[in-house]
């Protein structure tokens, strides 16, 4: 058996990365922690020192060697598909959950058959796995992440929802039944309140923070939804005075300066910097789970600093944190985000489960045909509140509508032979005439 840091190993699949997350642009004026720092009274810090020497420290989760690889997989993956949300991302701010997606492609994957499983196993870095191993893990995860920490309130919810009268095997519902724990439940879509259903069920596990992911009414094509719900919530070990937050300047990615309330604070934190970045390590509650902020260099924005962080560089500086004194200013922020998620998806490397191969759902053809996530997370003095919802909607053959070709707009012409693919001619038709 293998003991894991699980600040240091899963920390990317909660509000961790945050600031990474976030997508903040980069404070231009970098203050290095050897720098000469005010004298700062940190009384929240002086009050929290009995609390916590009433709180054992947390244990670390152990993992068997195959399920230390799949923490590094889906490691890998969390930092490929941020890097495909940030770069669709039409908003400034960017907050995504990669374990929420993982769980909900994990009740996916125990649905997948032929090509489009093999695919699947391949994207999420378990083709090595046997069935059992990887379902095995994703229980272990869900099971132990409620239990490390006491001081910290974290939910994982899992649930499947099927139209009425939809044939589905009941092999699908009882794998991710017992190694999902998910809530199966047959409903009426057309019904009016089919759609508030379903979104009460996500309100009620993200404690009102995700109130909405199914639109209303329901479309008429879809036949299955796979939600994934996951609620996080936890104190700093070191809380900020907030008598020492102020207003400060905060520099954006366009060089534009706002006004924000920056908290501070003088403390002793795990601590690393390069030539690319600073990074720091918050811990909450017993130390179990931590946030991550990572600051880019001057040299480095923050479009730049996302390219560059991938899961080898993450692996290093987690390796290479020290004790640091160091004089902190974080923003108070809070970000709501509605990520579509089906391009970055398949650019990840799943397409096919947007055509199909799903026979151990049911023997009726369906397929996946969108993914979303709505994400929530506050940050202040006293720690962090985070939620996310992940949906995966599924739809039938029988509901695909015709597909229609009008050439009632310019287009392109060719005239190709078949046999060796030669191209003879190619047109441009703007204006057709006779």
């Amino acid at each position: 058996m293998i003991n894991l840091w699980i600040m240091k190993r899963v920390i990317l699949y909660f509000v961790t990365a945050s600031l990474l997350c976030c997508n903040y642009a980069c404070n231009k004026e970098n203050v290095p922690a050897t720098e000469d720092v005010p004298a700062i009274e940190d009384t929240a810090e002086i009050e929290n020192v009995s609390e916590r020497e009433h709180v054992l420290p947390f244990v670390p989760i152990e993992l068997t060697v195959k399920q230390d690889e799949k923490v590094n997989a889906d490691n890998y993956f969390a930092f490929k598909m941020f890097k495909e949300v940030s770069a669709l991302a039409e908003e400034p701010n960017t907050f995504f959950s990669p374990l929420s997606l993982n769980m909900a492609l994990g009740m996916l994957y125990n649905g997948a058959s032929g090509d489009t499983r093999t695919e699947m196993a391949e994207a999420l870095g378990m083709a090595d796995f046997t069935d059992i191993e990887i379902n095995e893990y994703y229980k272990k995860m869900s099971q132990t992440l409620l239990e490390i920490d006491p001081l910290t309130e974290i939910s994982i919810a899992n649930s499947i929802w099927y139209r009425e009268g939809f044939s589905v095997k009941q092999s699908f519902f009882d794998i991710n039944q017992l190694y999902f724990d998910a809530m199966v439940k047959a409903l009426d879509f057309s019904k009016p309140d089919a759609a508030d259903i379903i979104n009460q069920w996500c309100a009620e596990k993200t404690k009102d923070k995700i109130k909405e992911i199914v639109e209303n009414p329901i479309p008429g094509d879809v036949v299955m939804y796979l939600i994934n719900a996951l609620y996080f919530k936890s104190t700093w070990q070191f809380e900020f005075d907030k008598a020492n937050t102020k207003q400060d300047d905060f520099t954006k990615a366009n060089n534009q300066k706002v006004r924000v309330n920056m908290m501070e604070q003088t403390t002793t934190l795990p601590y690393y910097a390069d030539q690319h970045l600073q990074c720091i390590e918050m811990p909450y509650g017993n130390q179990a789970f931590s946030m991550v902020a990572i600051l880019p260099s001057n040299n480095m924005d923050i479009d730049r600093l996302i390219d560059y962080l991938d899961h080898t560089t993450w692996q290093h500086i987690m390796n290479n944190l020290y004790q640091q004194n160091v004089w902190l200013k974080l923003p108070r922020f809070k970000v709501e985000c509605e990520i579509p998620l089906k391009i970055p998806v398949m650019n990840a490397g799943m397409k096919r489960i947007f055509d199909g191969g799903f026979e151990n759902i049911s023997d009726i053809s369906l397929w996946v045909s969108d993914i979303k996530q709505k994400t929530f997370v506050e940050v202040n003095e006293e720690g962090t509140e985070a939620a996310a919802v992940t949906a995966i909607s599924m739809v039938t053959a029988e509901s695909r509508p015709q597909p229609v070709f009008f050439a009632n707009r310019p287009f392109l012409y060719l005239i190709k032979e078949k046999s060796t693919g030669a191209i003879l001619f190619i047109g441009r038709m703007d204006e057709p005439k006779e």
